[in-house]
């Protein structure tokens, strides 16, 4: 979420509702290959609907190599997941990027927010409980592992859709996930005040159940799959003690980031997306201390690539 766009989502975050970008009920699960849109296919993706029989998303995709999926943030499937994507593209990776709410290439941080609200299929974004759109991403995560030649594939959630990466990860296709801003539970208080009042327990709190919590923890100790964690030091959208207790959870298997701000905005939020963006590119003359995005990403390809890639026999 951009700067602008959480101040609007402080004095707006219970208006209006717009219709998402997905569909509901489909017939079986499977993979429908589809035309892109014009405007995505002008940026290089092709673009297939899946169903997991429940429910169904249009996933696009781009890149050769080992396959990502990449779950888009508020304020939506917008020209920063894109150019995020593009990133991936090009140290390696085929990324698969469903197109979870909103309507697409457009930002709407409180419109979408207020409809996921409602939403039966993100679970009200209620705390403690895992949405349904986790057993989609899950159906996702299985068809491409199998459809792919190594047999396994990395995760990346961002913001609202960050915890999703804890129940997918159950799967075991799954060798690398990454739990990038986790932003629900929020306090509007806390946001408003810039961190200085309204902390409690909802900090430690996500939408995720208890119950895959420890499942995905088991998962992971079990076959040795590691977890990133990364937010901002000053974010107040992505709260510490949440991360903490993620890597608490998953012990030696996790590894947390913590960054300092990587421009002029004192509690910045969209490490990989906005915020990269707005860093523009790092001085040459200060180039012993690179930009904390720049830092993120390389952290990220390299952790995808050393999870991901083929090992020698």
């Amino acid at each position: 979420m951009s700067r602008g766009g959480r101040r609007r989502f402080i004095k707006l975050a219970a208006a209006g509702t717009i219709l998402a970008g997905t569909s509901a009920g489909a017939d079986g699960p499977g993979i429908r290959k589809i035309m892109p849109d014009q405007s995505m296919q002008k940026l290089g993706f092709s673009s297939y609907n899946f169903t997991d029989g429940a429910f169904e998303h249009t996933v696009y995709v781009k890149g050769a190599g080992p396959v990502v999926i990449v779950m888009h943030e508020l304020p939506g499937f917008n020209e920063y997941t894109v150019r995020f994507v593009d990133r991936l593209v090009e140290h390696g990776f085929g990324v698969h990027a469903p197109h979870l709410y909103g309507p697409m290439m457009w930002s709407a941080s409180i419109l979408n927010y207020a409809r996921l609200c409602i939403s039966k299929e993100f679970g009200y974004l209620r705390t403690n409980r895992s949405a349904p759109v986790c057993d989609w991403l899950r159906a996702l995560s299985r068809s491409l592992a199998q459809d792919n030649s190594i047999g396994r594939i990395g995760l990346i959630g961002m913001c609202l859709t960050g915890a999703f990466v804890i129940p997918v990860v159950i799967e075991t296709g799954v060798h690398a996930g990454i739990i990038s801003q986790p932003a629900i539970p929020i306090s509007l208080r806390y946001v408003a005040t810039s961190g200085s009042a309204g902390d409690g327990d909802w900090m430690r709190e996500m939408n995720v159940s208890n119950a895959d919590l420890e499942s995905a923890a088991k998962r992971c100790a079990r076959d040795g799959v590691a977890i990133m964690v990364q937010r901002f030091k000053n974010d107040v959208l992505s709260v510490h003690p949440r991360v903490e207790r993620i890597v608490e959870v998953f012990g030696s298997n996790a590894t947390l980031h913590e960054y300092d701000n990587s421009g002029t905005d004192p509690h910045p939020h969209a490490i990989l997306t906005y915020e990269y963006d707005a860093a523009g590119d790092d001085d040459p003359v200060n180039s012993q201390a690179p930009n904390s995005t720049r830092v993120a990403l390389q952290r990220v390809v390299a952790f995808l690539h050393e999870n991901l890639d083929v090992q020698p026999t």
